[in-house]
């Protein structure tokens, strides 16, 4: 028999956060669209959780930080997942990098930035045109890298070209670069959400590594962030569900509390089925993404779900919290609720880590295979 629930821990530290995020995080969440970076309730967040004694920290209970921490402040969420997420997004950096790094890492003291992205090299790392000339016990990089979440980061992840006979990924490396590292420069964008994390471009011209930055072995990025990206397609969408669930509650409410001809406006029709719509694909939903998690804590593939999780959620979630910012009528749509900015924050997430096109590109060469697939 299948069990679909948390262990009595796991519903405490649920609860526990959820208090936290709705009193310390959600009155706060607007001033992140002021470009205001939350590195203190970033802190403050870790700290709790440090505090539960969950001494396996399984991805199971990382996914219910994702999900409660969204309801408080969506731009917390990925730096909070430290505790979970940081050794395994550089497991196989030496052990003088994680030293260096993960305590402020994990500790949300410290950031890292994705440099993997180019002008000419989305979702097709094959096309990266950073290079990585070594020179004796150094590296040498050019290129440029755009669509960098964390522009204010520490410590930039740059993927680079090591081997120029290759065309494809296996000629990848990546690299730990300190942000003060010259030769780096920086272009921020003005994005539409999820002001809170500065996103641009990262320039590279003739940046001097030490050949100890290197991460794992010379051409071995690819495999190295394809795994990562498994798991932080359930994290990107129960952060995503987080949001809707809130914005959901939020709404019962509303129009439970609001009359209209005499009647609340839950008692139409016409109000009443989109929400019910909205909890039934909610709940599906979280438990696709709970999946996935769970399958990585058991040691089993999940990129399948993963790639389900991460290209249907985020579209269900933006459309869910459409229809409640609707539902609110007018209001809803200035700035007073938070209503409109998750929106904002939260498409964003329909592109980044991968579009939907890409998502059914896996999906569709998982079950037919590639000769017969796209």
């Amino acid at each position: 028999m299948l069990g679909f629930g948390f262990s009595a821990e796991q519903e405490a530290f649920r609860a526990g956060l959820r208090r936290f995020s709705l009193d310390e995080l959600l009155p706060h969440y607007s001033e992140g669209d002021s470009g205001v970076y939350p590195r203190d309730r970033i802190i403050r967040v870790i700290e709790l959780i440090g505090e539960v004694d969950d001494a396996d920290f399984s991805f199971v209970s990382a996914g219910i930080v994702a999900e409660e921490v969204a309801r408080g402040d969506f731009n917390c969420v990925l730096p909070s997942l430290g505790p979970f997420t940081f050794r395994e997004f550089i497991s196989q950096a030496s052990p003088e990098l994680k030293e260096r790094w993960l305590p402020g890492l994990q500790s949300g003291k410290q950031m890292i930035g994705l440099g993997l992205t180019e002008p000419d090299a989305g979702s097709d790392m094959g096309s990266i045109r950073t290079r990585a000339e070594k020179r004796g016990d150094h590296y040498v990089l050019n290129g440029e890298k755009n669509s960098v979440s964390f522009l204010n980061a520490d410590v930039f992840y740059v993927f680079a070209r090591t081997d120029p006979s290759r065309t494809d990924w296996r000629g990848l490396s990546a690299f730990l670069i300190p942000r003060e590292t010259p030769g780096l420069s920086f272009h921020a964008y003005d994005d539409m959400g999820c002001r809170a994390v500065p996103r641009g471009q990262l320039f590279l011209d003739d940046v001097r590594v030490a050949a100890s930055e290197l991460v794992g072995s010379p051409g071995g990025a690819f495999p190295m962030i394809r795994e990562f990206f498994d798991l932080n397609r359930a994290f990107i969408a129960l952060k995503c569900l987080g949001a809707a669930q809130q914005t959901l509650d939020e709404t019962i409410e509303h129009v439970k509390g609001r009359k209209q001809f005499g009647s609340p406006l839950s008692s139409f029709q016409g109000v009443a089925f989109p929400i019910a719509e909205a909890a039934t694909l909610i709940e599906a939903a979280r438990w696709l993404a709970y999946k996935v998690l769970w399958l990585k804590d058991q040691g089993q593939p999940c990129d399948t779900e993963g790639a389900m999780s991460k290209w249907w959620i985020p579209k269900i979630c933006t459309e869910i919290i459409h229809e409640c910012l609707l539902l609110h009528g007018h209001y809803g749509y200035t700035r007073e609720l938070p209503i409109e900015q998750r929106l904002r924050d939260v498409i964003g997430w329909q592109i980044g880590d991968g579009p939907a096109q890409i998502q059914k590109l896996i999906l569709a060469r998982k079950l037919l295979g590639r000769e017969f697939s796209p």
